[in-house]
């Protein structure tokens, strides 16, 4: 059973199970004789049935290497060997972990073309056993690039039409994954019971990473940040024991650093976030970099803050990583906004919803326009603020004057103002005017903030 580091408090908690997570792991040096490969959907593929056969060996060295988080060049070398051989095609139990260490290394247009091979390959279009391994391979593939809604087609069909044991929990998660992607929570929470995954976890099965990753994430979106925090932390130290290094197979620190600065604790998420960079930099995937870059710049919101997440921008770009691409922008845009560049701030925000669109991700889509709608609310000075609420509430000029140390002309000056930009006659439309502008929450900070 997962059980989490006990402490004076829970910050100390979970200071201790990110140590625990981070200093537990493999470092870049000898692999060890004898050592489990961890591979999702099998724990022990040398010695399992479910692949024991001699391009399987081949594509284990590959895997090995690629969990270490070292050697990218070699082991994406070691890749296209196994693929280039003809007879290694017809066996699922060595394309599985070739596939997966082919999206490790981020190369997903080879992946992509690879499946597609595969579908038309009569060796796979006529078994099930090798359909299924297709189909959760498409749908990671979907995942990896942001589309939610059709990697939890492929996953739910799948899962319906039924999967063999060592997949089936995998597949859950990367569906419960899918669903949080699309904005669909309530559908994830129905996979997360359905799969009696909702308490706690016997910590022996294989992918029982995969589920506390997807677990995490679902208790992120809802707004659970010390769950999400806890999960993730979990999934970091299990992968620890299972020699896994590389944010390329789950980026659980950058997960767990938007979790731990949520709940203030952001001494924790930087550590975390810079942390992760140090691994993603070493691996040298864009999309690894990217994340990591994001995570940093998200945690540290300093004067670097901006050129680390252009820089992301671009990486994650370049990785085809349209989900983290999205959220990236948003992210820059709304930073630079906080920081009264409204033109910049803007761009990136409809570079955010482009890619929104051309994705198909509805959920963003509809985040991001109502983003942009805020920013066409007129901007109120703190003062003008401070004035309309107080008019709003009642106050005669007078009276506002004498509560804010002001001349009845000053606040009668300030309130054409307010009217003029809320397009309004009069106080009696103030309340109404104001409380969409409350609702405005970034562009109201950043206006407030201009006296």
């Amino acid at each position: 059973m997962i059980e989490h580091d006990r402490g004076n408090t829970p910050r100390q908690r979970d200071f201790a199970a990110a140590r625990t997570a981070t200093t537990a792991g493999p470092r870049a040096g000898a692999l060890r004789e004898g050592q489990d490969v961890y591979v999702p959907g099998c724990f022990d593929l040398a010695g399992n049935e479910h692949i024991p056969s001699p391009d399987a060996s081949d594509s284990l060295r590959s895997i090995e290497l690629a969990n270490l988080g070292i050697r990218r060049a070699l082991v994406h070398q070691q890749v296209e060997a196994v693929l280039a051989a003809e007879d290694s095609r017809g066996n699922p139990r060595g394309m599985w972990p070739t596939i997966l260490t082919l999206l490790y290394t981020g190369d997903i247009v080879t992946a992509h073309a690879e499946c597609r091979r595969l579908a038309k390959d009569a060796r796979w279009s006529g078994s099930p056993r090798h359909q299924e391994v297709l189909t959760l391979l498409r749908a990671r593939i979907s995942l990896l690039e942001g589309h939610g809604i059709e990697a939890s087609g492929l996953l739910g069909a799948q899962l319906t039409r039924g999967l063999s044991p060592h997949l089936s929990g995998l597949a859950a998660a990367w569906l419960i994954e899918a669903h949080v992607l699309s904005g669909e929570l309530g559908q994830a929470h129905q996979v997360l019971r359905a799969h009696g995954l909702a308490g706690r976890l016997d910590t022996s099965p294989p992918d029982v990473v995969h589920i506390l990753a997807a677990r995490g994430a679902l208790h992120q979106a809802a707004g659970q940040f010390q769950h999400s925090l806890k999960d993730f932390l979990a999934c970091g130290r299990l992968l620890a024991e299972r020699q896994v290094a590389n944010p390329a197979v789950i980026p659980w620190r950058s997960r767990a650093s938007s979790a731990a600065l949520a709940i203030q604790q952001g001494d924790l998420a930087l550590a975390l976030a810079e942390e992760e960079l140090t691994a993603a930099r070493i691996w040298g995937s864009p999309r690894c970099i990217g994340l990591a870059l994001h995570a940093v710049a998200v945690a540290r919101r300093d004067d670097t803050s901006v050129a680390l997440l252009e820089e992301a921008t671009v990486l994650l770009h370049l990785a085809h990583a349209w989900g983290e691409l999205i959220q990236a922008q948003r992210d820059l845009g709304t930073l630079q906004i906080d920081r009264r560049n409204l033109s910049a701030g803007r761009r990136h925000l409809e570079a955010a919803l482009m890619v929104a669109r051309e994705s198909g991700n509805r959920l963003w889509q509809h985040s991001l326009k109502s983003a942009l709608e805020r920013l066409d609310v007129p901007c109120l000075t703190a003062q003008e603020l401070h004035i309309g609420q107080l008019a709003s509430a009642g106050y005669s000029n007078r009276q506002i004057a004498a509560t804010l140390f002001l001349a009845i002309r000053t606040v009668e000056f300030h309130l054409s103002s307010v009217y003029r930009k809320l397009a309004i006659s009069g106080r009696s439309e103030l309340h109404s005017a104001l409380h969409t502008q409350r609702h405005s929450s970034f562009r109201t900070d950043h206006c407030s903030s201009a006296v």
